[in-house]
């Protein structure tokens, strides 16, 4: 009787050693298999973690400089060549006066040389015009174009003004009148179209102008 207590005592103490282990264990178990939490917006903690590094900032500010520099400095490279111009614009006006009036001889030849020089600064210009790189200036490349169009009739006429001077001195005047020949006509048929050019042009760059701080023009000094 005495031996049959023990038996059932040792059993029962591997018993409860047994559930005990059992317990532990799948204790263990589930802490090892429990799922980690999502991440917030949906996505794995992987998955958002690269994204968040990709950011740099070359990427948000760009890797090409503003163009905010470039265009100042084209603008005040224009204003430069505009200044140049005005400073050896040749007294035209004058010197179709005086051939007009039919002086001596000496004084025509003299009106034609200021013709001859006038021409040759607007091909100086327009050279130099094209030289100009203006792709940064908001507006430049059209004022440009305006530009371009009234210098060349500009040197048209100053052409033509200077065949008309040579044609006087060469024949002369009838009374005190210098003939109106078709160089003159030329001439003058170009003035408007010249003056509607450089109006265009100033209209244009006066915008630029008050934009970077430079000076305003009107037409008749371009």
């Amino acid at each position: 009787m005495g031996g049959a207590v023990a038996l059932v005592l040792l059993l029962g103490g591997g018993t409860v050693w047994a559930l005990q282990g059992s317990g532990s264990d799948s204790k263990g178990k589930a802490a090892g298999t429990a799922a980690p939490p999502p991440a917030a917006g949906g996505g794995s903690a992987a998955a958002s973690a690269p994204a968040s590094a990709g950011a740099s900032p070359s990427d948000s500010a760009g890797a090409s400089p503003s163009a905010g520099a470039g265009a100042a400095a084209e603008a005040k490279a224009l204003d430069a060549l505009l200044a140049r111009g005005e400073s050896a614009k040749a007294p035209i006006g004058s010197a179709v006066a005086k051939v007009a009036s039919c002086p001596a001889k000496a004084e025509i030849d003299s009106a034609a040389q200021v013709f001859d020089d006038g021409a040759t600064q607007r091909d100086t210009l327009l050279g130099d015009l094209a030289k100009l790189d203006l792709h940064d200036l908001p507006g430049g490349a059209d004022a440009a174009v305006l530009l371009k169009s009234a210098w060349q009739q500009s040197g048209d006429i100053d052409r033509a003004y200077a065949a008309w001077a040579r044609t006087v001195s060469s024949q002369g005047c009838s009374g005190s009148t210098a003939p109106n020949t078709a160089d003159r006509k030329r001439a003058n048929d170009l003035n408007p179209q010249a003056t509607q050019s450089k109006r265009d042009f100033v209209a244009k760059w006066n915008a630029i102008a008050s934009t970077y701080g430079l000076t305003e023009r009107t037409w008749d000094r371009i």
